[in-house]
């Protein structure tokens, strides 16, 4: 500490009056870096979380609709003398679902998982499977993926 006294006393007065300077601004610089900019990162950052939780909360509200429209309208089921597996994979073929396990528990319950698949048409595809062939959903799980509009699914489906 001495040896920092005796170098500044040793400066001339313009020489003081620029190194005090320069410290001023490389203390501002230092705490700017360290101490304001990760504050309006962090921000930013909160503020996109909420905007994007935000817009899943909407997604999710309107297909909240569909899925209410959907159980609500009802039609006649056609029981067919298919088993619950092939009546499973039919209507999967024909709303173009791509079921990635499937496992049998019994005659009358299978289990399916669904990866990155569309919300909108496995909604169609559980309600053509309740509808037309009479199956219906004991238990299921959806869960969001990376790919907006996509949903993961593990669903437990049996016959009446």
């Amino acid at each position: 500490m001495i040896a920092l006294q005796q170098w500044w006393q040793s400066l001339v007065k313009r020489e003081q009056i620029v190194v005090a300077i320069l410290t001023i601004i490389v203390v501002l610089l230092t705490f700017q870096s360290l101490v304001w900019q990760p504050l309006y990162q962090g921000r930013d950052n909160a503020r996109n979380s909420v905007d994007k939780q935000a817009q899943l909360l909407s997604w999710m509200n309107q297909q909240a609709v569909v899925a209410k429209q959907l159980k609500a309208s009802s039609s006649q089921v056609n029981r067919s003398s298919q088993s619950i597996s092939q009546r499973i994979n039919a209507a999967a073929k024909r709303t173009k679902i791509e079921i990635n396990r499937f496992q049998t528990s019994g005659e009358n319950k299978v289990q399916v998982w669904l990866d990155n698949a569309d919300f909108s048409k496995s909604l169609l595809w559980l309600e053509a499977l309740q509808k037309k062939q009479g199956v219906v959903v004991d238990s299921i799980t959806v869960s969001e993926t990376n790919k907006v509009g996509s949903v993961a699914i593990r669903a437990t489906l049996s016959t009446n």
